[in-house]
């Protein structure tokens, strides 16, 4: 079982749009592997068709990042770092990423706002250095 790299508790699997991430039960954020990422939002690319009004007034979201917090990666034990994406700061390792509370949401917004990503274009795990 893996444990929250933030309380250190045994993480639950849930599912979301049809990937298995794990989750803190504490609340404190998710484990994404390597490409549950890419996964999560392309499901949401597709689940959105056409061109919500609510469009028109979003706003870029920046969650607050703590650059001195130091982070252990739950599957390989090796110290993550932070990478800044789309406005959002994430922790990664080699295998991969873990989002605090409201981090997954705000990369989802935030990829609303880019005209790219709109059109069809996928994430690049690459721009993750992955």
């Amino acid at each position: 079982m893996r444990k929250s790299p933030i309380t250190g508790n045994d993480m639950t699997q849930e599912q979301r749009d049809g990937v298995t991430i794990d989750v803190c039960p504490n609340g404190t954020g998710i484990f994404l592997d390597k490409t549950e990422l890419f996964q999560l939002t392309e499901a949401a690319r597709f689940a959105k068709s056409g061109f919500p009004w609510t469009d028109l007034f979003r706003r870029e979201k920046n969650p607050p990042v703590d650059p001195d917090r130091v982070l252990v990666c739950p599957l390989t034990g090796e110290k993550m770092r932070i990478v800044e994406y789309k406005g959002v700061h994430i922790d990664v390792s080699s295998k991969g990423i873990w989002l605090d509370a409201g981090e997954l949401e705000a990369l989802m917004n935030n990829l609303r706002l880019d005209k790219t990503y709109a059109r069809g274009m996928s994430l690049r795990l690459r721009e993750l250095e992955f």
